[in-house]
């Protein structure tokens, strides 16, 4: 919880945004929208959607805009506040790529965010206001495993707390609850050779870490069968919108 709204931001490629003196002006945090595959049934009114045809929904990346007050406070001169927006801009630009986005809000929450299209600065005096885009993945990443039994960070509306570690003998029946939005591919740790049977399907792991590939945990909740001796681990986030 945010006690002080003045030291209210963000923390992105490794500085906080008061370590500039940014203040936060407004934020918009833009929602995904559903990936659509739409197609008309001829000689019909109908319309089919195909936009789960691989098993669940697809959706589009989010941008989340900023809007920063820039200022040097130490100097108080437009030059000063050249050399801090220059700074501001280098921090922001500098990723090639998506990369954690924290809100002060929610922190236990990242985004995965770059900002490609320039930003903007409104400048007045010896201030100005300084906007910048991050074109963001749909979703955010919750910080710690599903499995996690830190319960400071437990949030009873949102969470679920859940076994991700099984020892087998055999065989064992398993329970795993995906309770965002999206198909999440858990990295799969095993100590020796095993088999994984879900929906029809079978999937071999081998000892030590797995990404196994088309092995994905649906929305909901997922049943399926280990085969094998040892002891496996599923190792995955959760994301919300």
């Amino acid at each position: 919880m945010i006690k002080n709204l003045n030291d209210y931001g963000i923390s992105f490629n490794g500085h906080h945004s008061k370590e500039f003196g940014l203040d936060v002006l407004s934020k918009k945090i833009g929602f995904p929208s559903k990936n659509k595959a739409l197609r008309e049934i001829p000689h019909s009114n109908e319309v089919y959607d195909f936009s789960e045809v691989y098993g669940t929904q697809n959706y589009t990346e989010r941008p989340i805009e900023i809007v920063f007050h820039i200022i040097d406070r130490s100097n108080w001169d437009k030059e000063s506040m050249y050399i801090m927006w220059t700074k501001v801009v280098a921090w922001l630009m500098e990723p090639s790529h998506k990369i954690p986005l924290y809100d002060d809000i929610m922190k236990e929450y990242y985004y995965l965010g770059e900002v490609q299209e320039k930003p903007d600065f409104d400048e007045m005096r010896f201030n100005g206001k300084f906007k910048v885009i991050f074109q963001c993945y749909p979703f955010r990443i919750h910080e710690l495993q599903e499995g996690n039994d830190i319960w400071d960070t437990f949030n009873f509306e949102l969470d679920i707390a859940q076994i991700v570690k099984h020892d087998i003998k055999g065989s064992k029946q398993i329970t795993l609850y995906n309770i965002g939005m999206s198909n999440l591919p858990p990295v799969v740790v095993a100590t020796s050779e095993m088999e994984i049977q879900f929906k029809g399907k079978s999937y071999k792991v081998l000892s030590g870490e797995n990404k196994v590939t088309g092995f994905y945990l649906l929305p909901g909740i997922n049943e399926f069968k280990v085969i094998g001796n040892g002891t496996i681990e599923f190792e995955f986030h959760k994301e919300v919108i």
